[in-house]
């Protein structure tokens, strides 16, 4: 990688570098090595994960590549099998060379394969499949479980772009939880399963609670959840709106009530509260953060969201009691929030 691309300093110039040394999926196939990876192999019954395509389409995909495809990497480096930029840009023999060019349209790229990633939408298509999606096999193999939040998992990704104007934190968290919605209600279609749907519900709720528009009467919800998350993510989300989702967040109960997730099990109406304490926590964490990006001061002080954090138990533990511990701390929050407005 010379100095005149990716391999220069400054942002633009640099970003390969920052990618290759201080990225987490530069090294997502070392994660095969290890030993949880290695037990996890022996209960699904496969010899290497480094090996099985079960394992290396997320964690190292240009393994997956034919050698025939792959051009002959530096003298002294190995060819790049983790995760590579072609798995987030695209194939890049047809667009590496026009891509420099500043007068060179975005829509054209994409037509030469430089999958855009631009907005909250194409962004969430591209990580949710590795970040959200788990089948019940790699369930029952003990695979750490998957919560989709797409600003979390941006912010602390080492950046190596620039945001396109108009970006929002509160816009990109929110399509996130859409398309996680649809996600999960596409694997359930082909899962089917109890803790599944508690998972849908506890999704739905946080969207409804956010007082945007989300309407879960649909039969489809696949389709619903993508055509809201597009809706959210071609328009404009300004920091007073982001103030009364925060608002909303905070002082909604009904999830917490007896007679929330009635269209749940019995026996998993629990594991919905989980679940939505816990990307409520996230939630709030994220959308106080979009103010302070803003340059706003935060609404919510540390200990108050470390002590919520520590609250948001796993969703299978979560019990009555567990709960109740939960809304006394989001009742800390309110009340603060409260005596600020004052």
């Amino acid at each position: 990688m010379t100095s005149g691309c990716h391999g220069g300093a400054g942002l633009d110039r640099g970003a390969y570098t920052i990618f290759k040394r201080f990225d987490p999926h530069s090294e997502a196939s070392a994660t095969l090595t290890n030993g949880r990876s290695n037990a996890m192999a022996r209960q699904l019954g496969i010899e290497n994960a480094a090996e099985s395509k079960s394992c290396t389409i997320c964690h190292s995909p240009m393994s997956q590549v034919p050698p025939s495809r792959m051009a002959a990497p530096p003298e002294g480096h190995a060819v790049d099998s983790g995760v590579s930029c072609a798995n987030c840009h695209g194939p890049e023999e047809n667009w590496l060379l026009s891509h420099t060019r500043p007068d060179y349209p975005k829509d054209a790229l994409a037509r030469l394969g430089m999958r855009q990633l631009g907005s909250a939408y194409q962004r969430a298509n591209n990580c949710v499949a590795c970040h959200q999606n788990l089948s019940d096999e790699l369930v029952k193999a003990k695979h750490p479980p998957l919560v989709f939040e797409l600003d979390g998992l941006l912010v602390a990704e080492p950046k190596h772009w620039r945001e396109e104007e108009g970006f929002s934190n509160t816009k990109t968290w929110l399509v996130g939880q859409a398309v996680a919605l649809r996600e999960t209600a596409a694997q359930a279609n082909r899962e089917p399963g109890e803790r599944r749907s508690a998972e849908i519900e506890a999704i739905g709720a946080l969207l409804k609670a956010t007082g945007t528009g989300w309407n879960d009467s649909s039969k489809d919800l696949v389709r619903a959840a993508d055509e809201y998350a597009k809706r959210i993510s071609s328009g404009p989300m300004s920091q007073e709106q982001t103030r009364t989702i925060l608002s909303k967040l905070i002082g909604d109960r009904s999830p917490f009530q007896a007679d929330a997730f009635s269209a749940v099990a019995p026996g998993f109406r629990s594991w919905s509260v989980g679940y939505y304490a816990e990307r409520l926590t996230l939630a709030i964490d994220r959308l106080n953060q979009s103010l302070v990006a803003a340059g706003q001061p935060a609404v919510i002080g540390k200990e108050l969201l470390d002590a919520l954090f520590d609250a948001a138990k796993p969703p299978e533990s979560f019990d009555a009691d567990t709960a109740d511990q939960f809304v006394k701390k989001l009742d800390r929050i309110s009340l603060h929030v409260s005596e600020q407005g004052r």
